[in-house]
């Protein structure tokens, strides 16, 4: 890959980023007095010179300026099994992160990529070298070496997947080619009418056929300028299905739901639960899964609360080092059902509309430790109707965020079939309600988890899509009411509530989305 052609071509924000990451990945260097016990990690010796064969690694006089960990993982690609090589380079991840260092690789929840699934087709190209098109400088080569059982010496001459600033330096590379007008100059920027997203080493264009044909047609050219090839197996142009992170796209039927190769894998993960064990690495891998399936077909996780609470600790002990990656793990009654009910419940949703619906009522919600309330808005007609009612002793005790998702579950409870196939926007003024009702859970609390979940429940039980949008609680109408019984508003009171939802229907007070 041409990395400096390509440099060229960013934007001064991203190449200032881009340069101070390079610096870090390929300029640093590390004690290595503190880790012998890690010296002995090897690689089996015909692995070494598999990727001697292929230009990965070339062989060294002896040990580098570093400790790094070889070894290989077992993966499924394209219908067969292969191994990956992974050398983690934990000596210089530790002495980066220390420095500070935050990766900036802005993967959004795939729920965010979804509405583009309107557009009349997509692109897509996915880089066949991936990390190892990046060529590390002769002088930092040293920083990369390894022992294989032979006792030979190597060091790689590519950038290794295990590396802390890897996935950044790819990313950045990969929308640079892109032309993603938020990493490059103006003037090598695709339009702003394409939706033009990657993730990692994958682009995806998305849009009008003329202008995905038009981006395809550069990105391909700029691809051969900077030695930059795709896997065929991965590559369509302006079609209207084809997969891409894990989604299978139609954008014919304005359909999204899971690619057939992640169903394949839940399906083979479904009869591994049954046994009643699975590895801690194995496990921690199907809750990512299911949380990306999830988002796709649109489950509610907080469904499966116990087993995802089961997954978290799991997770948090794998990277506490208190248990190991190839530990077998007992799954109890409880979590093995729920694990089952949820890999069902994302296999029998392989597929469903993405509807781009105008919204029929605006819902304000809000709560205070004497009550809740909440104000619903008919967007036709501006009629407003005010809800609210004051908490019993029992739930007094809760915590406000706990209280808060109580007053989601009985305002959105308000909304009737008279809606039925709409669209309504729930606005909050607390940030944690917020989050878990757009990730459809909580694991901090099973009583703002059920809340939250039960209103969304109840929405999609009248095939109603939700937005959750937030607003400064000085402009929340329903603040009001959660202090104050509806019975006892003045007029006054409901003036001011009506200028403040106006306030939010024109635009004019800040939200945030």
């Amino acid at each position: 890959m041409d990395v400096p052609l390509l440099r060229e071509r960013m934007n001064d924000v991203t190449r200032i980023r881009f340069d101070e990451t390079w610096r870090r990945t390929f300029g640093a260097t590390t004690d290595t007095a503190a880790s012998t016990a890690r010296r002995d990690s090897r690689l089996q010796a015909r692995h070494a010179h598999e990727l001697e064969a292929h230009g990965i690694a070339r062989r060294a006089r002896g040990p580098g300026s570093s400790v790094n960990v070889p070894f290989t993982v077992i993966e499924e690609k394209e219908g067969a099994l292969r191994q990956r090589f992974i050398l983690w380079t934990f000596e210089a991840n530790n002495a980066i992160e220390a420095d500070g260092y935050k990766a900036s690789v802005p993967l959004e929840h795939v729920s965010k990529y979804l509405s583009a699934v309107h557009a009349e087709c997509g692109s897509t190209r996915d880089f066949r070298c991936g990390f190892y098109g990046v060529a590390i400088p002769h002088s930092a080569r040293g920083s990369f070496r390894f022992r294989d059982d032979a006792d030979e010496w190597w060091e790689l001459t590519r950038l290794p997947m295990g590396h802390t600033c890897a996935p950044e330096l790819m990313h950045t590379l990969t929308s640079t080619v892109a032309g993603h007008p938020d990493f490059v100059k103006q003037e090598h920027a695709v339009p702003s009418t394409l939706t033009v997203h990657t993730w990692v080493d994958n682009i995806r264009y998305a849009g009008s056929r003329k202008e995905v044909l038009e981006a395809t047609r550069i990105v391909d050219d700029l691809a051969a300028q900077a030695k930059v090839t795709w896997k065929q197996a991965d590559t369509r142009t302006a079609s209207s299905r084809y997969e891409f992170i894990g989604v299978d796209w139609d954008h014919s039927k304005n359909k999204v739901g899971i690619s057939a190769k992640l169903a394949k894998k839940l399906a083979r993960d479904v009869e591994e639960v049954r046994t009643g064990a699975m590895s801690a690495s194995g496990l921690e891998t199907l809750g990512g899964r299911l949380l990306h399936a999830s988002a796709i077909v649109g489950v509610f996780v907080g469904e499966y609360y116990f087993a995802l609470k089961f997954l978290r600790r799991l997770t948090n002990a794998l990277n506490r080092g208190e248990k190991a990656v190839d530990q077998t793990i007992r799954l109890s009654g409880g979590v093995q059902r729920l694990l089952e009910m949820w890999i069902r419940a994302v296999l029998g949703s392989r597929s469903m509309p993405v509807e781009a619906r105008v919204p029929a009522l605006t819902v304000f919600v809000d709560a205070s430790l004497d009550g809740w309330g909440g104000v619903v808005v008919n967007v036709a007609t501006n009629a407003i109707e005010v809800l609210g009612s004051r908490w019993s002793r029992k739930e007094k005790r809760l915590h406000i965020n706990e209280l808060e998702a109580l007053a989601f579950e009985r305002c959105v409870a308000s909304v009737t079939s008279a809606h039925e196939g709409g669209a309504v926007t729930v606005v909050v003024d607390n940030t944690t309600v917020q989050g878990v009702a757009r990730k459809g859970s909580c694991l901090r609390s099973q009583v703002l988890n059920d809340a939250v979940v039960k209103g969304l429940a109840h929405l999609r039980g009248l095939n109603i899509s939700v937005s959750v949008r937030w607003v400064k609680s000085a402009g929340n109408p329903a603040d009001l009411p959660s202090r104050v019984p509806v019975s006892a508003l003045t007029d006054a009171n409901l003036a001011d509530m009506a200028l403040a939802v106006r306030s939010f229907l024109t635009g004019d007070m800040g939200l945030v989305v």
